[in-house]
């Protein structure tokens, strides 16, 4: 039987994708993890090299996509509209993809300002449980989950979770 992440290793997230529109599967995990820490990719917004992927005592969005899925299109509009609301809010954009060239020319065409990393070893996905993309995940200051939306959202919703969230 093929795991969900020899399934993703290996192209496999495309054909889910097909089959299921963006909602593929994704790792399974055991809960939230602060000092995990990912590499960035260099690129408008993201400085490139490792970031933590949620700091401690600072509240922060977590956003969990790829290039081949449909939502995570718009969703980057929203996305900017949350960095300028909230300019020093801790945001990390996370795919699970490995062609630097393909996350670069996504993050360009759809204008992304802020860092970008990569998660080949669903590290991420697994310590925070995420099973499907496009995921927001919002974090309060202790660490604490605070809101997780699957799909398209709007950026006023998740303006609101951010302010509910803390600071």
């Amino acid at each position: 039987m093929v795991s969900r992440r020899d399934l993703l290793r290996t192209g496999g997230a495309a054909a889910l994708a097909g089959l299921a529109g963006c909602t593929a599967v994704l790792g399974g995990g055991s809960g939230t993890e602060t000092g995990l820490r990912l590499d960035t990719i260099d690129v408008a917004g993201s400085p490139g090299g490792p970031i933590a992927v949620h700091p401690p005592n600072e509240v922060a969005l977590l956003d969990f996509w790829a290039t081949w899925c449909a939502p995570c299109k718009p969703q980057m509009a929203e996305l900017r509209a949350i960095r300028q609301r909230f300019p020093d809010l801790h945001m990390l954009s996370i795919t699970s993809e490995t062609d630097v060239d393909a996350i670069q020319a996504f993050w360009r065409t759809y204008d992304g300002t802020w860092p970008v990393a990569t998660d080949p070893d669903l590290e991420a996905s697994e310590a925070f449980e995420v099973r499907r993309i496009p995921t927001l995940i919002v974090f309060d200051a202790t660490g604490t989950e605070q809101w997780r939306h699957v799909g398209l959202a709007a950026a006023g919703t998740i303006a609101d979770a951010i302010r509910d969230a803390g600071p």
